[in-house]
């Protein structure tokens, strides 16, 4: 999911806020809850906090 969000940082244009690194495992668990047949290519792990 890292590697996803540097591709993405890397095609948006100049003068455009980049991806927040905290909200990484939280399209990682959303991209699973839409796509489950994506589990054996996302690694989450478990959230320390709500």
């Amino acid at each position: 999911m890292k590697a996803l969000f540097e591709a993405l940082r890397r095609r948006q244009p100049d003068g455009v806020k980049g991806l927040n690194n905290n909200y990484t495992a939280l399209y990682a668990r959303r991209l699973l809850a839409v796509h489950p047949e994506w589990a054996s290519v996302i690694e989450v792990r478990r959230r320390r906090s709500p």
